[in-house]
């Protein structure tokens, strides 16, 4: 009998994975080895689709052609129906990273009125350099959170890779590139300190915190870091000369001055990008122009050497303004004593009329711009530090539909950033010995209807569909209409201060949505996102922005009857209990 049960080990073990049940998105992946059967491959941008079977192992792809054996360890996915892609690359991100402790130290989490006081300043009146806003020596690894629900959020929408920097003020820190694994930090962060951070964001009530200052503070900055540099090397090679004075953010920009790594500096509306590029011509650093929104108009920039732009996938709203029927018309009867006759007489404001006209037109270059520089010819990649996941694909849509073309729109999300980033070698296309990064879609990537069912992220696999259907599962319980549905108030207590505002949910066709409104929030109610419903248990989170930054804001709830208590968790400004009761009832 024992025999027999070895034999039946060994048949097992000899025996292909076969797809009979989908990948469990929260259970360990059993096999390094995956194989992508029968799919239509579409290896770099530019390229027709070809079936084609992709093998993968231990984070590598092993196998991309029609021929080739599948090994008998395989994960098998009958992939006929499916189109496969190299996964794309975020040039430019905050995915993954917390606000830096210095900034949690000014007390509660983000959100208007919450005011830091003005830092303590040195003899000379300078605050420290964290107070100014300037950290250049700081390493994304001090902020990198790889469990962040971003990560995911992102991964689920084609992203395998990303370039993220530290979040901050004037000089953030250096930049590094992650895998979006959701694995342990050192597993995750791929390279180190390639970038320099820097943006125009003021130190608030300390200097530097105008745009002078931060341009007068930068001069500064380089050029004493080169003298610093200059002494080193003089104090290296002659023994009478004084030891150096070591200052961390002057050995922080010794690798932009020796070109070995570049200047990423945010700069979103066109006077940001002029500023920077000043910078650039003075100091001659290599710099990045990145989050951009505004720079059509300066194409000729871009097409120098050592600058390279990085596009906001941010785009503007359609501001224009909603007629109604009072507003259609200013209408004034006259009347003809003989006839009779009513005449309506339109009157329009040339102003508005002239700043409507511009406005229309504004709109229209930010929705062409990709459009308008893949056309002449100036390579770009895409940046999701402005962006939200969740308006990832239709954002794409509209470029598409404004003059970007599906190669161009891969091209940027592929080989662009990887070429920018140094790591063409390795990743932004399929082919054997590169990482096996890849995208599973159910059409053509971009198509109207297209899904991405996996995610191939350097080897783990991860089932969008299974997550997904997941919450959906919890979400769509029928009695969460009554328990759920309805306005609520809630309170979040704070040390020393509360924050209130309103919670509204409906359920349709199974289907939970839900607002939210903040306490002396300018942008009205926020739409809320990853509602899951678990018996009396409810979470969901919403993107908040602060200063520019984006955050990702999670509630926890258990509902009893009709009021709630939990907490709220706002990145890494902490948790904080949050009470609410039920103030409407659906109708």
């Amino acid at each position: 009998m024992k025999k027999l049960h070895i034999c039946l080990c060994i048949w097992l073990l000899s025996v292909p994975v076969l797809l009979s049940q989908p990948v469990h998105p929260d259970l360990p992946q059993i096999t390094g080895c995956v194989a992508l059967v029968h799919a239509r491959v579409v290896t770099a941008p530019g390229k027709s689709p070809v079936v084609a079977n992709v093998i993968t192992r231990n984070g590598l792809i092993t196998h991309v052609g029609s021929n080739g054996t599948i090994p008998n360890d395989a994960y098998r996915i009958a992939a006929d129906s499916f189109y496969v892609y190299p996964a794309f690359i975020d040039a430019f991100s905050n995915t993954g990273i917390k606000e830096q402790k210095e900034e949690q130290a000014q007390g509660g989490p983000p959100g208007p009125g919450n005011r830091s006081q003005r830092a303590p300043v040195d003899e000379d009146g300078n605050p420290s350099l964290e107070d100014a806003g300037i950290t250049p020596f700081i390493s994304t690894r001090t902020t990198f959170d790889p469990k962040s629900k971003l990560i995911e959020d992102w991964r689920n929408q084609g992203f395998a890779i990303a370039h993220v920097v530290p979040k901050g003020k004037m000089i953030p820190g250096k930049g590094a590139i992650v895998i979006l694994s959701g694995k342990s930090a050192d597993e995750a962060i791929w390279k180190e300190d390639i970038s320099l951070f820097s943006q125009w964001s003021g130190a608030g009530g300390n200097y530097p915190n105008t745009i002078i200052g931060m341009m007068a503070k930068w001069r500064e900055l380089y050029y004493n870091a080169e003298h610093s540099m200059a002494h080193l090397a003089m104090y290296s090679g002659a023994p009478m000369v004084s030891r150096p004075q070591y200052n961390r953010a002057h050995q922080a920009f010794i690798p932009v001055i020796k070109k070995e790594i570049p200047v990423y500096f945010r700069a979103p509306k066109i006077k940001d990008i002029y500023r920077a590029l000043d910078l650039k011509k003075q100091l001659g650093m290599n710099m990045v122009i990145a989050d951009a929104q505004q720079a059509w108009s300066l194409k000729e920039y871009f097409q120098q050497p050592h600058l390279h732009l990085v596009l906001s996938l941010d785009l503007p709203e359609d501001k224009k303004e909603k007629k109604t029927p009072e507003t259609k018309a200013d209408t004034t009867a006259v009347t003809d004593s003989t006839s009779q006759v009513s005449t309506d007489t339109v009157k329009v404001d040339p102003e508005k009329a002239a700043f409507e006209k511009r406005r229309a037109e504004s709109y229209k270059e930010h929705l062409e711009q990709a459009g308008y520089l893949a056309k002449a010819g100036i390579p770009f990649s895409f940046s999701t530090m402005s962006g939200k996941s969740g308006d990832f694909s239709k954002t794409m849509q509209t470029l598409l539909k404004n003059g970007l073309d599906r190669d161009q729109a891969l091209h940027a999300l592929t080989v662009a950033p990887s070429k920018l980033l140094g790591i063409d070698q390795y990743c932004g296309t399929i082919e054997a010995g590169k990482m096996a990064n890849l995208i599973v879609a159910t059409k053509p990537l971009f198509e109207e209807g297209s899904m991405i069912r996996y995610m191939l992220v350097e080897g783990t696999l991860f089932d969008i569909e299974a997550k997904e259907k997941k919450k959906s599962e919890s979400a769509t319980n029928p009695s969460t209409a009554g328990m759920l549905g309805g306005t609520w108030s809630y309170v979040i207590n704070i040390p020393d201060q509360q924050r209130e505002g309103t919670l509204t949910f409906s359920v349709q066709s199974g289907e939970v949505t839900g607002k939210i409104t903040l306490q002396e929030y300018s942008g009205g109610v926020i739409t809320l996102r990853s509602i899951v419903v678990n018996k009396n248990s409810v979470s969901f989170s919403f993107p908040y922005t602060i200063e520019g930054q984006n955050i990702e804001v999670e509630y926890d709830i258990e509902i009893s009857g009709e009021s709630f208590d939990g907490s709220v968790t706002a990145g890494s400004y902490g948790s904080f209990p949050v009470t609410g009761d039920r103030i409407e009832k659906p109708n």
